[in-house]
């Protein structure tokens, strides 16, 4: 029921002719409405106000003696057997609560509705969320274990007897960039690259060995996401303690002269 409905109720309150129904739903409406409290004090003092100034009226004798006739021949009148015609039953004052009911109800679910559609929502999004998170950390994970596996098999290369170890530095085409090469006596050759950026797609990076100034061509390697690479050749058959070792940026395929920058070299 809206509020001018309880509204309009006030005057019938105030001059007690408001039905039970209806007296009971003021009476909910009036326990937490201070406006409909207000205005019924009004309505109660206007309605008593009335009362206490109306005066009292006496007929006059002839209006008393038609009042009085009118009694008598009534009473000498037979009473008709169906008097359902005469009575005019009141019409009682009714309010479809049914629709606001629907109403609230309609908006209860939609705001229920909301709330799960934000809910969802936000899970769902924080699932996204924890699952790039947990796919990062599983690649860095993997990243870490591949790194760990190539440094435990160089180092478990390195400590074989008789193999040589040669440290490559960068250029200025690739400042910061490191490397380490190791060859044993049978020629087995392995290349640790550290600090190179990730080849674009259709490049790699190609091992050199340069004996007395003419370039022999190696394997061709590529790095990861955090720059390092490894590559594992056979050593020429020519090579030589005065042998350098370099690394250019080569087409995927490998090259047979250098094409690219010196990034990595040895020194004698």
């Amino acid at each position: 029921m809206a509020h001018d409905d309880y509204k309009d109720m006030l005057p019938a309150r105030a001059l007690s002719a408001l039905d039970a129904a209806d007296s009971v739903a003021l009476n909910e409406h009036l326990l937490t409405c201070v406006e409909c409290r207000t205005e019924l004090s009004k309505w109660e003092a206007v309605s008593s106000a009335f009362a206490l100034s109306a005066d009292p009226i006496e007929p006059s004798p002839a209006v008393r003696e038609r009042i009085l006739n009118q009694v008598r021949q009534e009473e000498k009148t037979p009473v008709a057997q169906d008097t359902s015609s005469r009575v005019v039953p009141l019409a009682s004052r009714k309010r479809d609560f049914r629709s606001s009911t629907i109403s609230y109800a309609l908006i209860a679910a939609g705001v229920v509705l909301a709330f799960l559609v934000g809910t969802i929502a936000f899970l769902w999004r924080e699932t996204r969320i924890a699952q790039a998170e947990l796919a990062q950390l599983k690649r860095q994970i993997e990243m870490t274990q591949t790194q760990l596996a190539r440094q435990n098999e160089l180092v478990a290369f390195l400590t074989r007897p008789g193999t040589k170890v040669t440290e490559l530095t960068g250029t200025s085409g690739a400042p910061g960039a490191s490397g380490t090469l190791a060859y044993d006596k049978t020629g087995r050759a392995m290349l640790l690259a550290r600090g190179l950026r990730a080849a674009p797609q259709g490049k790699g990076y190609q091992l050199w060995f340069i004996i007395d100034n003419k370039p022999v061509p190696g394997q061709v390697f590529n790095t990861d996401d955090s720059g390092s690479g490894t590559l594992r050749d056979q050593m020429p058959s020519a090579i030589s303690d005065k042998a350098i070792f370099a690394i250019t940026m080569e087409a995927s395929g490998g090259a047979p002269q250098p094409t690219g920058a010196i990034l990595l070299r040895s020194e004698l």
